[in-house]
């Protein structure tokens, strides 16, 4: 059997995922708004390929 330990609370743990979904539905809604303006930009830009993995 697998066993999992977080050294967090899971109040500290639900706020780092809530971060990380804010984060990536930013992401998303800038490249859907560009998308439909037909910027290529968005194609260059990491922080909307990469969102978690970007620094801002």
């Amino acid at each position: 059997m697998i066993a999992a330990r977080i050294r967090q609370s899971p109040a500290a743990l639900s706020a780092i995922l809530a971060r990380k979904a804010a984060r990536i539905a930013r992401a998303r809604a800038e490249e859907a708004l560009r998308a439909r303006r037909g910027e290529a930009s968005r194609w260059r830009e990491p922080r909307l390929l990469w969102p978690l993995f970007a620094k801002d």
